[in-house]
C-alpha cells in the first residue's frame, strides 16, 4: 500500500522529470504495470535458428511443410496451411532421437518426446516444444498412430 508521503514524493519526482525533459509529457507506470525493454521485431522469430522441411511418407502420405521456430519465448513446431494427411485414430506428434528411416511403428515412441495429439489432419497447427527439451538430441519429428503402432510418417530435423 502506498502512503501519502510516498505518493507526494512520486508526484514531485514526476514533476522534476517533466521539467528535465523540456515539458514533454510522460505517463507514469502504475504500481501494477511492468515496463519491458523494446525488442527488435525480428527477435520473436529467430530466423537463424528456424528449421523447416517436408515430410517423408511411411504408411500414409503427408503433404505440406513444417517449421520449428522461436516465438514469444517458446520453441514451436508449426504445420503449414498446406499440411494434409489421412485421418486416423490416436494420431500424435513425437520428437524421436532416430532418423525417420530407422523408425518403425513399433519403435516410434522409444525414447521419444510426445508433443501432443494431432489437432487436425489438415491446416496450420502449432505445438509447443517443452522448454526442457534439447532439440540437438532429436533427429526427427513423427506423426504416429499410437493405438495401432502405425507410423504415418515424419521428417528428419
Amino acid at each position: 500500500m502506498i502512503n501519502l508521503e510516498t505518493s507526494l514524493t512520486y508526484v514531485a519526482a514526476m514533476g522534476a522529470s517533466v521539467a528535465i525533459f523540456g515539458g514533454l509529457s510522460f505517463a507514469p507506470l502504475s504500481t501494477d504495470q511492468t515496463a519491458y525493454a523494446a525488442q527488435p521485431a525480428v527477435s520473436s522469430v529467430m530466423a537463424d535458428k528456424a528449421k523447416s522441411g517436408d515430410f517423408t511418407k511411411r504408411t500414409y502420405g503427408i503433404k505440406g511443410e513444417w517449421q520449428i521456430l522461436r516465438q514469444d519465448g517458446q520453441t514451436i513446431f508449426r504445420l503449414s496451411e498446406s499440411f494434409r494427411t489421412k485421418n486416423g485414430p490416436d494420431l500424435k506428434l513425437f520428437l524421436s532421437p532416430k532418423k525417420i528411416s530407422q523408425i518403425t511403428g513399433e519403435t516410434a515412441t522409444t525414447n521419444a518426446v510426445r508433443l501432443g495429439v494431432l489437432k487436425s489432419n489438415k491446416g496450420t497447427q502449432d505445438y509447443v516444444i517443452p522448454a526442457n527439451v534439447d532439440l540437438s538430441n532429436y533427429e526427427s519429428i513423427l506423426i504416429h498412430c499410437e493405438a495401432y503402432s502405425k507410423l504415418w510418417g515424419g521428417a528428419d530435423i
